[in-house]
């Protein structure tokens, strides 16, 4: 069901405000909204999360990797509040770290990039000096591709060049030329020449090289110490996320919208009426002088809504709220949908086998990785779907995709009485969703509707399904025939004049082709069910044609585990997807509208650390 809310007026001295939101963060009870002339604080700290955030971004490489269970970091909510002077130190001398290595890291790519160019002219014995351009001579250094050599050659003679080798490597070739100034410069592109300008301005090559590898390794170690340094503060340390979430907490207060007068601060929002006295409680913790009003909602307000419901059905709740949350004063559909998901994803798996290791591998990953939120609820649904999957590989004796004494049928020797039954299971779940919107409109006191447009929907989807049967066919007939007459004569009642009434009763009563897709939609938990059992079978069959041997039997084994494993995961994807279509179009599709949006409260939700009350978790 949905919660009732209040719209909270709450009005505190201008200096206590900063300290009243911090004690409504904690307590998580309100959601503030933003009324026309609202202002904010100065956003300080979501600098400093930014800069946070690119910190941790950038220590990651040099923090070891989190298993795969691993919890985070706790912290004692007393010292949360405050970032503290070893904390801001120790995320200082990290940034520095990292600073320092860039810099070093960048001063070893440039002398590595100095020495490969510097390399091919080793040996030149001339100073680079003595390469420049004269009144009476112009140089030019530059290499060439090895296939190319004997046309420079070539082409330095006819033109009175001088050619100098310096070098080469596997590809080129490294020369000097030298020629007259007077002289008409030769075009060298044409066959491949490229000219090299060295990155030095006097002095031996084989000098600078020298002086440039003794940098690079000096560098080199240095980038080294630094990088150890770093790897072992980084893993030492929590300090970034700690302060990445304290300034998180603080950003989202800087950005909470208040009214101001010149003494006081007021705050506006939405709780749930069950938290209007934690709500005071939580503002009576920090300041005596204060003014708290709350109201119901007004009609044409954009009110959020939260869920309330038993333990099991809100498990189911994230399934819903995936599609669309309800609106407030709407139909909250979880408590209906969530019986219906339990068993036709236990319908699609459909092995006591899967069923079994379904709810074993759950509670392993529970114990292990001690999930919350919304991927705890999704464990949690699947650990219950693992019940209904056991009972219904029972009742259709499927066992890790073996045929064991079913007590009903077992879907792969007989398929179209398992069709019929998950076509029987489509009506059933269509009418529940035609049944919820007949209450829902008997509630706004629509009495008429409810006849017309789903009575007689049901009338005749119940009419064709008893036709199928011989005792009952005449009855079925008889109610298909009321209900198509009553969608004949009333589905245009909102178009004028008579032709549009007549159009309107035909295109209504066309409308039986949606349903009937709508039914017949269901024959995929058929598919899924036999798919799951195939699959499974193959497996079975796969590792038994290996088992002749002990290393036979070893690797049918192997065979089993992956297989089923494989099939499982499989199994549980489009268990999951399929459940959900059909709970979305065949059945919300008949009643449910949505378009609501969810409490969300002023309130610290981190990321990277768990927080916990002094003294315990």
């Amino acid at each position: 069901m949905i919660a009732p809310m209040k719209f909270v007026t709450l009005v505190v001295l201008r200096d206590d405000r900063e300290q009243v939101l911090q004690a409504l963060q904690k307590s998580g009870c309100l959601m503030l909204c933003e009324r026309e002339g609202a202002v904010r604080a100065d956003a300080e700290a979501a600098e400093a999360l930014r800069r946070m955030e690119k910190l941790i971004a950038d220590i990651k490489p040099y923090k070891p990797k989190k298993g795969l269970f691993a919890e985070n970091p706790q912290v004692e909510s007393a010292t949360f509040d405050t970032p503290q002077a070893e904390d801001l130190q120790t995320a200082e001398k990290l940034e520095e770290l990292l600073s320092a290595l860039a810099q070093n890291t960048q001063r070893c790519k440039q002398l590595a990039d100095t020495i490969r160019t510097l390399e091919p002219w080793e040996t030149l014995s001339e100073p680079v000096e003595a390469l420049r351009d004269t009144v009476y001579t112009r140089f030019t250094i530059g290499r060439i591709p090895i296939a190319k050599r004997a046309e420079l050659q070539s082409l330095c003679e006819q033109n009175d060049v001088h050619l100098q080798a310096v070098s080469q490597d596997e590809t080129s070739a490294y020369v000097i030329l030298a020629q007259f100034a007077s002289d008409p410069p030769v075009s060298l592109s044409e066959i491949g020449f490229e000219a090299v300008t060295l990155p030095l301005q006097t002095g031996l090559v084989f000098r600078a090289l020298a002086d440039a590898r003794g940098q690079l390794e000096e560098t080199q170690a240095l980038a080294d110490r630094q990088t150890k340094e770093l790897q072992t503060l980084a893993e030492s340390t929590d300090a970034p996320f700690l302060l990445c979430e304290q300034y998180r907490a603080q950003s989202d207060l800087e950005d909470a919208p208040f009214l101001q007068t010149t003494e006081t601060a007021i705050l506006e929002g939405w709780t749930p009426e069950k938290r209007l006295k934690d709500l005071e409680k939580a503002v009576q913790s920090v300041t005596e002088i204060y003014d708290l009003s709350a109201r119901d909602p007004e009609e044409g307000e954009d009110v959020p809504i939260e869920l309330q419901n038993n333990h099991v059905v809100s498990q189911f709740e994230g399934i819903t709220n995936m599609f669309s949350v309800p609106q407030y004063g709407g139909y909250d559909p979880n408590a209906v949908m969530a019986p219906w998901y339990w068993l036709i994803f236990g319908m699609m798996m459909g092995d006591a086998g899967y069923g079994l290791l379904m709810a074993v591998l759950i509670l392993i990953l529970k114990k292990l990785m001690k999930p919350k939120g919304e991927t705890a609820k999704l464990m949690q649904v699947l650990l219950y779907s693992s019940v209904t999957t056991i009972l219904c590989g029972v009742l259709f004796g499927s066992y890790f995709g073996e045929t064991w004494h079913p007590i009903l049928f077992s879907p792969l020797d007989d398929p179209v009485k398992m069709l019929i039954v998950t076509l029987g299971i489509g009506v059933a779940h269509i009418f529940t969703g035609l049944i919820v919107q007949i209450v829902n409109q008997c509630r706004a006191h629509h009495f008429a509707d409810a006849i017309f447009d789903q009575v007689s929907w049901m009338l005749v989807i119940g009419g064709i399904c008893l036709i199928f049967l011989k005792p009952a066919r005449t009855v079925g007939i008889i109610l298909a025939a009321v209900g198509a007459g009553i969608i004949l004569c009333t589905a245009g009642r909102a178009k004028k004049g008579v032709v549009g009434k007549i159009t309107g009763g035909l295109v209504g009563l066309y409308g039986i082709t949606n349903y009937l897709s709508d039914i017949l939609s269901y024959s995929r938990i058929l598919a899924l069910s036999l798919a799951t059992g195939v699959v499974g079978m193959v497996m079975n069959m796969l590792a038994g044609m290996i088992q002749g041997s002990v290393i036979g039997f070893i690797l049918s084994l192997l065979i089993y585990i992956v297989g089923h494993v494989f099939n499982l995961v499989l199994g549980l994807l489009s268990a999951y997807v399929h459940d959900c279509r059909l709970q979305y179009i065949e059945f919300y599709g008949k009643f449910y509208d949505g378009g609501g949006r969810l409490f969300k409260p002023l309130s610290i939700n981190p990321k990277y650390i768990q927080i916990k009350e002094n003294g315990g978790n």
